[in-house]
């Protein structure tokens, strides 16, 4: 009995099961067995038409690098109402594998979400999982160039003291993110004043909504902020703690300085503990013997690794009296720098890169792999791209919630500088959201899916007459054409078999034999088919992971020019306009091979060169014949 069934994949790999490399966890009770996954996608504005690029990196939660060995990677093309578009299943093999969506011509203008992760990614909520949003537009007219005059719309303030609370006669540093019904940073001036009416404090957002002011609370007060040009707002403070301590952060050269302040009336020694922690490993605890009402305490920077750390203060009985977010960085510490030739050029002309390393010796070196997307500078969103690998890597990944065009806090502006950025983001949308503080969590039960690669082919084997499950009976998996490897089963007492970690390429045909133990073929074979993606997505949660793009007028023009040039060929669907060809030789076919899939569209001679190098023909199909 036969069955021939037909698969999409990725990449196509012939290996005997248990034969390839999968990382696995190692022993220790305090080890955090964790992955991030990063798509490169090559833009973020696109039309009905266009072909979306991506590259998946996935690497190890801990230090970034690529996961050795084969697993697999799921990548979804999500609407906004939750339907899925498309789908890929992907292997990536030790950290990288790369495909594409092509977007319907029929697609509907509005934000779609591409979403990407891994079985065992699953394990940890939809906050693990990877997320991009991107606008289509479907541009057929130019674009209107007057502004409407805008109406003043609902905004929203939050107010956040550093370190967690306010404390009574101190002085509190406190920040604030002002947003529109969009969720979108904006700029806005207030003011901080007393129930007599008195201003104790006037504020200013610096970047994207946020900033940061300092006040003193004092006994027997009320303190409430005002919006400058929104009367209807009025945010009332918490009640300052009487026996608090509030702590404040700023660099001091080579060190980290953490000032804490307490009550100016406060004259009773008090022991206390400062501890760092990355990624949910202790970095340092130093205990600290606050005697006046303020207490600076220099920690080397040399101590903090690259990326989010968290700063906690307990008490003499180990309660959390202060905790804030750092963000540790050294520009200096690129590793590589890439530039070209010039700054312009031509259409289709080629572009140089030149690719400079910074490692100390001569005798350093980097095994590495790059992704390049050239496009319009007009299809991504005002400002730059909103997401890059390293964005997404050390900020993204590591804070609870959506973050705004997160690339942008890891660049220097004229009266901003990144770093300056960065710790507006640790005390605004790192307040208390730490990611790996939930992590640690869900390690104290079983996390399936770490292994999951390749397709599994499963299935029963009955006999011909009676249906009775035929046990010991021989099943052999393999193309469709019978000249490669076949991978053989026995079935168990319940006529069971299967086959897993199997690695195909696209469509492809594939043939299951059964027989039963004598070898005879009266048997007929079920198969069950494996369900390799959900069929529903939690779209509330997919399109709260990312923010919405906005579509400018710069990509709704060179949109609409582009459609405009396309439409004067008046092309029929699916032709491909080419330039000028000139034939210099009468193409000869190679040999024509005939079989069950008919005849072939091209004849390729193997010499003896390729026979030396390539050990099947599925190698030299990959590596030698153009697609």
């Amino acid at each position: 009995m036969k069955l021939i069934l037909t698969f999409i994949f990725t990449f196509l790999y012939w290996l005997i099961a248990g034969s390839q490399i999968v990382q696995q966890p190692e022993t220790g009770s305090d080890t955090i067995l964790y992955e991030k996954l990063y798509l490169h996608i090559d833009r973020e504005m696109y039309s009905p038409g266009d072909d979306v690029w991506f590259k998946a990196y996935l690497v190890s939660g801990i230090n970034h690098q690529p996961i050795p060995g084969f697993k697999n990677v799921y990548v979804e093309l999500i609407s906004e109402n939750g339907r899925i578009i498309d789908r890929r299943l992907m292997l990536s093999i030790n950290g990288v594998s790369n495909n594409d969506f092509h977007l319907p011509d029929t697609l509907a203008t509005g934000q779609y979400t591409i979403r990407g992760y891994t079985r065992y990614l699953l394990n940890f909520g939809e906050e693990s999982l990877f997320h991009q949003k991107f606008a289509v537009s479907r541009t057929t007219d130019m674009p209107e160039t007057k502004k409407k005059p805008e109406e003043q719309k609902p905004i929203d303030v939050s107010f956040l003291p550093e370190g967690g609370h306010l404390v009574l006669n101190a002085a509190n540093y406190i920040a604030f993110k002002a947003i529109d019904e969009t969720g979108r940073g904006i700029q806005v001036t207030g003011k901080v004043m007393d129930e007599t009416g008195q201003k104790v404090a006037s504020f200013e957002s610096r970047y994207k909504g946020m900033g940061t002011f300092m006040f003193m609370p004092q006994e027997g007060k009320k303190y409430f902020a005002f919006i400058d040009g929104h009367p209807g707002f009025k945010y009332s403070f918490k009640d300052a703690l009487p026996d608090g301590v509030a702590i404040h952060y700023q660099p001091n050269g080579n060190n980290l300085q953490f000032i804490l302040n307490r009550n100016l009336k406060a004259n009773k020694e008090r022991k206390l503990t400062l501890t760092a922690s990355h990624k949910g490993q202790e970095l340092f605890r130093e205990e600290v013997h606050m005697n006046g009402f303020q207490q600076p305490v220099n920690v080397y920077k040399g101590f903090f690794p690259h990326g989010i750390s968290k700063i906690t203060l307990y008490d003499e009985q180990n309660n959390i009296l202060a905790e804030r977010l750092v963000f540790v960085r050294n520009p200096d510490e690129k590793t590589l720098n890439i530039t070209t030739g010039k700054k312009e050029y031509q259409p289709r002309e080629k572009i140089a890169l030149e690719i400079e390393s910074f490692l100390d010796t001569e005798e350093d070196s980097i095994a590495t792999g790059l992704s390049v997307a050239v496009v319009n500078e007009a299809y991504f969103s005002e400002g730059g791209r909103t997401q890059t690998i390293e964005s997404y890597l050390l900020l993204d990944s590591e804070l609870k919630g959506p973050l705004e065009s997160p690339a942008t806090f890891f660049t220097d502006e004229e009266n901003l500088s990144a770093d300056e950025k960065l710790d507006l983001v640790m005390m605004v949308n790192g307040w208390r959201r730490y990611y790996w503080d939930e992590l640690k969590y869900r390690f104290d039960k079983p996390l399936p899916g770490w292994d999951d690669t390749g397709l599994t082919i499963a299935g029963e084997v009955k006999s011909l007459w009676g249906g009775k499950p035929v046990s010991r009976g021989m099943v052999e998996l393999g193309p469709f054409s019978g000249e490669f490897l076949i991978l053989k089963d026995t079935t168990d007492e319940k006529g069971r078999f299967s086959f897993k970690r199997l690695y195909l390429k696209d469509f492809a045909l594939v043939m299951i034999n059964a027989f039963n133990r004598k070898g005879r073929r009266s048997v007929e074979v079920l198969y069950e088919p494996t369900a390799l993606f959900d069929t529903v997505v939690p779209f509330g949660e997919v399109n709260r992971a990312a923010r919405n793009m906005e579509l400018y007028e710069s990509y709704n023009r060179s949109s609409f020019n582009r459609h405009l040039a396309e439409r004067e060929f008046k092309l029929e669907h699916g032709s491909i306009l080419l330039g000028d060809v000139n034939v210099v030789e009468e193409y000869k076919s190679g040999p024509v091979v005939t079989g069950n899939y008919g005849f072939p569209d091209r004849g390729f001679m193997l010499t003896d060169a390729n026979r030396e190098e390539y050990y099947d023909i599925i190698k030299y199909l990959q590596f030698e014949v153009p697609e």
